[in-house]
């Protein structure tokens, strides 16, 4: 009798393990697709602003695209790789955009700006052009940029 309550428990040891062991195999597999999506295609807010600034040569115009993002992981990100949408959904192109604010990394679990200078447009194309032509030119590349409205984060590059 004791041999078979022995033989019962050692069968139903090895069912449970079995099925148990398949089963978590399951359930891991079932989220790691979807802890992949949420770490790599967040969909965020994003515009690009016009900034006038002054160097040496004169005036510049600076296009700088700028988003909020988390950083759902626990490692320090410097960049962050986006795609960029209007709001129709149709794609404006794709950049990386910088994390850092004052040498300060965007740490894990923390939320703040990514910024990406697209484009400067400097005096020296005024002198060539005209002031009606450079501020044309000004116009139809704020216009253009405008249109920018949502960033799809595809992917960060961590800190070495």
């Amino acid at each position: 009798m004791e041999n078979m309550m022995l033989d019962l428990n050692t069968a139903a040891w090895t069912w449970i393990h079995k099925n148990i062991s398949g089963f978590l195999i399951f359930v891991l597999m079932a989220f790691v697709p979807f802890a992949s999506l949420a770490e790599a295609s967040d969909t965020v807010p994003c515009s690009v602003k016009l900034k006038f600034e002054a160097d040496q040569s004169g005036a510049l115009v600076v296009y700088t695209l700028s988003m909020q993002v988390k950083n759902p992981t626990m490692r320090p990100i410097e960049t962050v790789s986006a795609l960029m949408y209007d709001l129709q959904g149709a794609s404006m192109g794709n950049t990386d955009a910088s994390c850092r604010h004052n040498d300060t990394l965007l740490n894990g679990g923390d939320t703040g700006e990514c910024n990406k200078v697209l484009q400067v447009v400097n005096s020296k194309l005024m002198e060539k052009l005209g002031n009606e032509m450079w501020t044309a030119i000004v116009n139809d590349q704020m216009a253009k940029f405008d249109r920018i409205a949502s960033c799809k984060i595809v992917g960060f590059r961590y800190v070495q």
